[in-house]
């Protein structure tokens, strides 16, 4: 009778430890590889969504018609990078840190162009 107790008593712990390890695995798989909470991202893209479109209202002070497309431009892409990289802090992987340096760059070239156009 003793041999069936503890027979029984170490299937029922052998259940437990491979529920409780089955609980931990499917709770470290599903969750998702980011480095903030998905609210703490909408938070914080809608404050950068927002600062981009005062900073574009900023430009509307501007009195010169080229000065003026100059700002909008960097506003723009101020804010393209700004999202950009907050993209790279929420998913945090390798491929959002290149996009954002790709955005990076295509940001500063459509500066670069917007300078380049003005008459001289």
């Amino acid at each position: 009778m003793k041999v069936a107790t503890t027979a029984a008593s170490s299937l029922l712990l052998a259940l437990i430890l491979s529920l409780t390890a089955m609980l931990g695995i499917a709770a470290a798989v599903d969750s998702p590889p980011s480095l903030m909470s998905r609210a703490d991202h909408l938070v914080a893209l809608r404050n950068l969504h927002d600062a981009g479109r005062l900073e574009l209202a900023r430009c509307r002070d501007v009195p010169d018609a080229h000065d003026r497309a100059v700002c909008r431009a960097g506003a723009r892409a101020a804010e393209r990078v700004a999202v950009a990289s907050l993209d790279a802090r929420y998913l945090g992987t390798i491929s959002a840190q290149d996009r954002a340096r790709r955005v990076q760059v295509r940001a500063e070239h459509s500066v670069a162009v917007a300078r380049r156009l003005l008459p001289t």
